[in-house]
């Protein structure tokens, strides 16, 4: 991330989506809270972001580097031969700030804006779009305040007096309908649920009827598809700074089944996890919550090279005891396309880099180094039974450099055929990976720059990779403004099949989620 797509890495901006072209502020670095401080405490009351490109939500509305506008649009305009049988919602979200930071904070990182929900709910070849806050207990005493009451990137002590004891969490990282609720992610703090036709928030801080032993939830559960199993985690789960990592799962009800603690070699980012059938491989990425750093008023976070990175693998519905914390390249990945388990051997297939991805946390060692952040698939191989302390990596498919891989998410914890990338370089679109072959191809649009995808099923029962990739693409010779594409993948075509031509750019995501209308309560009535 932080570099133009044209050396083959992955900027923030493209990674935050093509429509949240500004959301945000790139920083290359950690801005010191004491030059920021200079600057004076005392602010005007009016909403007034900072005209500084660096700054959090620099340029404001302007730039387009906020959104904040809730709204309902019914009956998009609808271009090409969009499926009328296709029933359903694609969600997405992503951090859009509420208010401006004070001075002192100003040097915060994008990520740390509140989460804006949008959908477009798809039915009989009609496309509403529809946007809402997850309005959490941040949000709310934001909203209360009229003004920024939260200070650097989950760092506390930052925070004004007011809001000690209340949660964090942002809410804009991912989103998933799982037992008839939209549960939206921050890995800091447990989901919102919000209701997945309205959009109206619900619970500003859901823990599954109060089983959730964690204080924390990962952004990226799984679903297994043979029993509808909800299966999480959460790091830092005891508390600010801890080693804990509680690991459980819920039946298709949302009634919790099992749950386990174990403790991880250092405090890091865990950003993203696997689950086979029978194991559950966490993985720990040298980004180490670094306690001097958080001491001085910075992010939570810094990218420290001499640190190993760990895969963490237990059995899945067991006590912990096994859990083998296993060494091998330090790669910088993020998120999982793809594993399952084959007896005891196990397959990952994560995206990532040799080197830190996010130049907005600070590296201990040197600056960002451009060329080691380039993202690319990368396997892990672990063999369960054969004891030793490591594992395998090797990059497959290396013609192709991006990030945010994917999969069709009925695939979650079973060997599966097809991935998806967002690709970035020269080449850059949505690439699709096929493993039984070998093959990849991208698909791209011209004068477009896209957001992640999502795969969307032709059916629920199609076949895997019988369906569309769906995702917004921001038009770079109309000041962003969004279209929601859609490309047939058994079309044969690398044309759009159809698309949304929305009148405005759309507020920003991270991640996207499909849910068919048979997952939404009350989306098959009327």
């Amino acid at each position: 991330m932080g570099q133009d797509s044209k050396s083959g890495g992955m900027g923030r901006r493209a990674f935050l989506g093509a429509s949240a072209a500004g959301t945000g502020a790139m920083l290359t670095g950690f801005v010191a809270p004491q030059a920021a401080h200079a600057q004076g405490t005392h602010h005007a009351p009016q909403v007034d972001f900072p005209e500084d490109p660096r700054a959090f939500g620099g340029g404001g509305a302007a730039a387009g580097a906020v959104n904040r506008t809730e709204m309902d649009l019914i009956d998009c305009e609808v271009e090409g031969d969009w499926p009328t049988d296709l029933d359903g919602a694609f969600y997405r979200v992503g951090p859009d700030p509420q208010y401006p930071k004070a001075p002192e904070w100003v040097g915060d990182i994008p990520f740390d804006g509140e989460g804006h929900v949008s959908m477009f709910r798809i039915k009989d070849g009609h496309v509403d779009y529809r946007t809402r806050y997850a309005k959490n207990q941040r949000w709310k005493a934001q909203r209360e305040a009229r003004r920024s009451l939260f200070g650097m990137y989950r760092n506390p002590p930052t925070d004004d007096p007011s809001v000690a004891g209340l949660s964090r969490g942002t809410a804009n990282t991912q989103l998933f309908v799982h037992h008839g609720k939209l549960l939206v992610f921050k890995e800091d703090s447990p989901p919102v649920y919000m209701d997945p036709l309205t959009l109206e928030t619900v619970d500003d801080y859901y823990t599954f009827g109060g089983a959730l032993q964690s204080l924390t939830h990962t952004a990226h559960p799984k679903i297994d598809p043979l029993t509808g199993e909800y299966i999480g985690f959460g790091y830092e789960a005891s508390g600010f700074l801890s080693k804990e990592v509680n690991v459980f799962s819920a039946d298709r009800d949302g009634r919790s089944t099992w749950s386990v603690t174990v403790e991880a070699p250092y405090a890091g980012m865990m950003h993203d996890f696997c689950v086979t059938q029978d194991y559950v491989v966490l993985y720990l990425t040298n980004m180490v919550a670094d306690p001097d750093i958080i001491a001085a008023g910075g992010p939570h976070f810094a990218y420290d090279a001499t640190v190993p990175c760990y895969l963490g693998v237990m059995r899945r519905g067991g006590d912990g005891s096994d859990l083998r914390w296993l060494t091998g390249p330090n790669l910088f990945c993020t998120h999982v396309m793809g594993g399952w388990n084959d007896g005891t051997r196990i397959t990952v297939d994560m995206d990532g880099g040799e080197g830190n991805q996010f130049p907005f946390f600070p590296s201990k060692q040197g600056g960002f180094d451009p060329q080691a952040s380039i993202g690319r698939i990368r396997r892990f191989t672990v063999d369960m039974a054969a004891g030793g302390d490591s594992y395998e990596a090797e990059t497959i498919f290396p013609e192709i450099t991006g990030v945010l891989s994917r999969q069709d998410d009925r695939y979650h914890t079973l060997p599966y055929r097809y991935g998806f990338l967002l690709a970035t370089g020269p080449n850059g679109g949505w690439a699709i990976i096929d493993h039984q072959t070998g093959t990849s191809r991208v698909l791209s649009v011209p004068g477009y720059s896209l957001s992640e995808m999502c795969f969307v099923p032709r059916a629920p029962d199609a076949p895997e990779g019988d369906g569309y990739l769906i995702g917004i693409g921001s038009s770079m010779e109309e000041s962003g403004r969004s279209d929601l594409i859609l490309f047939d993948l058994q079309s044969g075509s690398d044309e759009p099949r159809a698309r949304v031509r929305m009148p405005f750019k759309c507020v920003g995501q991270v991640h996207g989620f499909w849910a068919d209308a048979s997952a939404i309560p009350g989306a098959t009535e009327g």
